[in-house]
């Protein structure tokens, strides 16, 4: 009998033995799904480093990258909707995030030197030919730019979603750092594209969706001073940062509707564009802001209730602060991404190039400073998760 007791103690021995040591199924599908999507970075890293514009290849080789680019979009967006929770993150996907994170500033230089040579070719190329070449361009940055953000976005969602945060503590905040560098360098490159284009153009009309932002920044603004008024304590932060994250939730539902109106827009028509129109963007960053400092808060007095609050509490804390500091990225890159859209879609814009580049460098600066604070939420989230074995 004890012989029998000891013979299935070491198959179950040897059986949880071989689970930690062989991926499982999800882990071994991400890695494949993440390599898979670094193999395809590549290849369009290679395609655009082999364009070479002249008068007479401009539309061609710049139409092809942009549906390379958008079925690289297609492809992330895709992968990132099909992850399920309870992923185990090891060295092996870091390193792919990494790879992956890492070729979106390639990207972005790239089509920065394809706009250097069509800034170049408008001095002595036809003007129907430079202008398609604009369109093409401006849609190609905004392709890169979109891809950025998925990829923030995809890295973000498996670090909600993993189980062994506090294994990996490290890893996760060097990947993390790692991925807001590359899109802040990615995003720098992209504006200077954007600038080198509207050096080209030439003429403006006024704009429509005036409305639908100036009510984001109103519903923004109302819900950072919810945020505000929080004042989280031990015994009841766990529900005061799940309806914090539940309310952020629904104001993204609303930028994401706002997003794919104008996105749906730019499908089949073009946009009027005015310094009305440019204000209301830049006010929709600026609201950002405010709903990040509101999340700098919450990291003060987290860090500072830590040794008092339950563990139960904490952890479900914490696990909300990364959703909603997750969600938060998400609605700083679809507000981006309205921008570019609006960008790439208005028919003239040379009278207000000026305006534009103002907009844009403000755009960008505040949502470097929402990504800022994004990483500082998720760093405390993942240093307390590790030390406190949650």
């Amino acid at each position: 009998m004890k012989n029998k007791i000891k013979n299935v103690f070491f198959v179950a021995l040897f059986i949880a033995a071989g689970l930690w040591l062989h991926p499982t199924n999800s882990q071994a599908t991400l890695l494949d799904d993440l390599n898979g999507l670094v193999a395809q970075s590549q290849a369009l890293d290679t395609q655009l480093k082999d364009i070479t514009l002249t008068g007479d290849t401009v539309c061609g080789p710049l139409v092809a990258a942009n549906q390379a680019a958008r079925d690289l979009v297609n492809n992330i967006t895709q992968i990132d909707q099909g992850l399920a929770a309870h992923l185990q993150v090891d060295v092996d996907i870091l390193t792919a995030l990494n790879q992956l994170a890492a070729l979106t500033p390639n990207l972005a230089s790239e089509n920065l030197r394809l706009s250097v040579d069509l800034q170049t070719l408008s001095q002595t190329g036809q003007a129907i030919t430079i202008k398609d070449g604009i369109v093409a361009m401006l849609q190609l940055s905004d392709d890169i730019g979109t891809m950025a953000d998925r990829i923030g976005e995809m890295a973000d969602k498996i670090l909600v979603m993993s189980d062994n945060i506090g294994l990996m503590a490290d890893r996760i905040i060097a990947t993390q750092e790692i991925q807001n560098e590359n899109i802040q360098l990615t995003q720098q490159s992209i504006l200077q594209t954007q600038t080198n284009m509207l050096t080209v153009t030439s003429l403006v009309e006024t704009s429509t969706n005036d409305l639908t932002l100036d009510q984001l920044v109103i519903d923004g603004n109302l819900l950072a001073a919810k945020m505000v008024a929080v004042i989280l304590n031990p015994f009841t932060m766990k529900t005061q940062l799940a309806t914090v994250a539940t309310d952020v939730q629904t104001f993204l539902a609303k930028v994401t509707t706002a997003y794919g109106t104008i996105a749906q827009q730019s499908a089949t028509s073009t946009m009027y564009i005015n310094t009305t129109s440019l204000t209301s963007l830049a006010n929709v960053s600026i609201m950002l802001t405010s709903l990040t400092t509101a999340v700098d808060g919450y990291v003060i007095a987290i860090d500072a209730l830590k040794n008092i609050t339950s563990s139960t509490s904490l952890s479900a804390s914490l696990k909300s602060m990364l959703q909603l500091s997750a969600d938060i990225g998400v609605m700083a890159n679809r507000i981006l991404e309205m921008g570019d859209l609006i960008l790439a879609m208005a028919d003239n814009i040379g009278m207000e190039a000026d305006q534009i580049l103002i907009t844009q460098q403000l755009q960008n600066a505040n949502v470097a400073t929402v990504q800022t604070s994004i990483l500082a939420a998720q760093d405390l989230a993942i240093t307390i998760i590790a030390a406190r074995n949650l």
